[in-house]
């Protein structure tokens, strides 16, 4: 229950914080329908590719469009985390200020987007292999990668440093402050997952199955209606979940690097989300 409470009162201040500045969520919005066009238009044909049996050109264009959706989702957090620096020192910011520093960045957010495509390639690759060590493997992998490049994006943002000194910077906050997992990331996720998420798949789910199961067609249009709105909320939820855990990762990123509480986020608060040495 005190975990609950501290994630619950984490999520409403950085609730408040994008209330303040909303132009914050464009960000995720554009760099999410940005992400989609290369999937859908390069990676989408690839895998057809892939299964029509022409391997070498299917995985090629797969990893492109991989790569690409990579660099657009990477861009935009990166003018999130640096737009959220400015709005907590009392700045008023626009979304061109977060594009300024995501360009000055490029380089850089190219180079991240490449390391994270070759990561999640082999996570992808051992999840698919048979029997439970590489599944296990990449669970187990995955997690850590999460976590020890957990600041990575702020550091890109603030820092502007390249990949490899990224991973570098992101791991060595990580074993200076922490010896566990960031609860309150979890707890961000977990809440706005519950509240809004779940129930946007639950209304997709139901929705659908009034569509199939109908025989006569009168509960089609509710099926639809459904299935719409579910669709909606699912991706609102995921936008506003993603805004809030990058506002909360630049404060743990204030923190945990210079020991300053920013954000109305207090010091306590921001140790409990943390476990430290």
């Amino acid at each position: 229950m005190r975990r609950f409470r501290t994630g619950w009162d984490l999520t409403k201040k950085s609730w408040r914080l994008l209330r303040e500045q909303p132009g914050l969520s464009t960000f995720p919005v554009a760099g999410g329908l940005l992400a989609f066009v290369p999937t859908a238009l390069i990676a989408g044909p690839g895998l057809y590719l892939l299964d029509t049996g022409n391997e070498v050109v299917g995985a090629i264009l797969v990893a492109v469009g991989l790569y690409l959706a990579s660099v657009a989702a990477t861009y935009f957090s990166v003018a999130l985390a640096a737009a959220a620096d400015r709005a907590f020192r009392g700045e008023q910011v626009t979304m061109s200020d977060g594009l300024a520093v995501a360009n000055q960045r490029f380089g850089a957010i190219a180079g991240w987007a490449f390391v994270s495509t070759v990561v999640g390639a082999l996570m992808s690759i051992l999840q698919s292999q048979r029997g439970l060590a590489g599944p296990l493997i990449a669970a187990l992998g995955g997690a850590a990668w999460g976590l020890v490049t957990f600041l990575a994006v702020p550091v890109i943002a603030i820092e502007g440093t390249g990949p490899i000194a990224t991973i570098r910077r992101s791991a060595s906050l990580f074993r200076e402050r922490w010896r566990g997992q960031v609860m309150g990331n979890i707890a961000i996720g977990g809440l706005v997952g519950l509240l809004g998420i779940l129930p946007g798949i639950l209304m997709v789910i139901a929705g659908i199955a009034l569509w199939i199961d109908d025989a006569n067609g009168g509960e089609v249009a509710l099926g639809a209606v459904l299935v719409f709105a579910g669709v909606v909320l699912f991706t609102v939820s995921a936008v506003v979940s993603q805004a809030l855990r990058q506002l909360f990762g630049v404060a743990l990123y204030r923190y945990t690097a210079d020991g300053q509480a920013v954000g109305g986020f207090t010091e306590a608060e921001l140790q409990s989300a943390v476990r430290t040495r």
